[in-house]
Formats: C-alpha cells, structure tokens, sequence
C-alpha cells in the first residue's frame, strides 16, 4: 500500500496520539523520550477527538478512523527494513531530529522540530542523500584526514596509523567552536526482523569554516576527515553495506 504523496505538518501530541491509535509500540527514538504523558480518560477522549479533527482537516482521517495512506505511513515508520537517521543540535539551543524509514518500495521522511512533526515521502533509492539534505547546508572544512588508534598514547605504537601528532590535530579540530553537532546513524533489520544499529557518525559544524566528519573505523580507529556532502553520504552509505 502506498504512503502518503505529500508533506504533512502536525503537532508533536497529534502526531503521538494517531500513532498509539494504531497499537504499533514506541515510536522511533528521534521523537525523543518524552512522548508518554499521564492524562486523565476526558482529557485523553477530547485529544483523541481533537487529533481526528486535525487529521481529517488533512484528509488523513474520515468517521473517526485514520485513511490507509496515513496508517501504511505510520507503519513504515513503526519498523522500517532500513533506516537512516540523525540528532542535530544548534548553537542557539535548537534541537531537531531528522528520520529517513525506507520498507520495501516505500518510503518516508520524519523531521521532529522542537513541538511539530513533518512527514513526508521520499525516494527509496538514496536514502543517505535524503538524510544529508535534512541537514543545515554547510560545505566541508578545509582540513586535512587523519587517523589515530582509539587506544591510549601509551600502548605499543601501530605501525598503520599516523605519527602522534595526528592525535593533537584531532584535538585541536574538535575543540574548535562550533555552530552544530550532528550525530548519525543508520540501522536495518534482517528477515527475522532483527535490528542491528551502527556507531554513531559525528558531524561538526565548525564556526566559520565547515563541517567536519568523525567516526570510529571497524578496526577501532578514530578517522576525522573533511564534512563535503560526497564524503558524508558516502560514509554513511558505506556504514550501513557493514551492518549484519
């Protein structure tokens, strides 16, 4: 069954209160932890009238039921094949979270800004893109790759990895100020349904002057590298072909 065909904008307690009409669990972690809220039952009666008004207003519910399009919208968001997804916080205090929930040949977009949700289809066929154009647009920074062990300056040197200079580089780059941090993530389930969920992926938007990226490696190496959209795209593409 197909999704929904265009962008719909709706209150955070809306969008929560239509998602436990439909039984589906916990929704995804970017909604944040504090979605459960204690209401009595004539408080928790007139949100859920007020949440079909809402929607039926968006053509997302009739007779007190929510249309198909909406309902195989919240269940590619309930469990997705695969995922892509990102928390991001600004200097200002602003916190966003970004979702891209891709099942078979569906696919959707949920963006979490402060007390609203927008949800949204996206193309299945590069789902990393999507999510990097959730992104501020910032262009990478100019700085040079490096690679240290994620082991203690003290243990026996490792001949692969660069002088220890590099390791002060790193500290010096990620003590720069910052105008964001984004942490990304990307996640699948097998066919039993099983969900294995990557390391976090770090994105700094350094004050005036660029994004930068920095991830631990399969061999338990810390990478820090320029943020250019290609380079973040393609870690994140490259994070997930890894996942069992």
């Amino acid at each position: 069954m197909s999704v929904l065909d265009r962008a719909v904008v709706l209150p955070k307690l809306a969008f929560t209160t239509a998602w436990a009409m439909l039984d589906l669990g916990d929704p995804h972690p970017v909604l944040g932890t504090d979605v459960h809220h204690w209401m009595s039952d004539e408080i928790r009666r007139k949100l859920h009238e007020e949440t079909i008004s809402l929607l039926a207003e968006h053509g997302l519910a009739r007779h007190d039921r929510l249309n198909p399009l909406w309902r195989a919208t919240l269940r590619v968001l309930s469990a997705p094949d695969r995922e892509f997804y990102a928390w991001s916080g600004l200097r200002d205090g602003t916190q966003r979270a970004s979702l891209i929930a891709l099942r078979g040949d569906e696919g959707v977009c949920l963006l979490s800004r402060d007390a609203t949700v927008e949800v949204r289809p996206v193309r299945v066929k590069w789902p990393a893109t999507s999510l990097y154009d959730t992104l501020p647009n910032v262009a990478g920074a100019p700085i040079r790759t490096v690679t240290v062990p994620h082991t203690p300056d003290d243990e026996p040197p490792d001949p692969l990895t660069e002088p220890s200079n590099a390791r002060d580089y790193l500290a010096d780059v990620l003590s720069r100020p910052q105008e964001a941090v984004h942490q990304l993530y990307t996640a699948r389930r097998d066919e039993s349904g099983r969900r294995s969920r990557s390391l976090p992926i770090t994105a700094l938007d350094l004050t005036n002057e660029g994004r930068v990226l920095t991830y631990l490696t399969e061999d338990d190496r810390i990478t820090l590298t320029s943020g250019t959209p290609r380079t973040v795209v393609r870690t994140l593409n490259d994070t997930h072909a890894g996942l069992l």
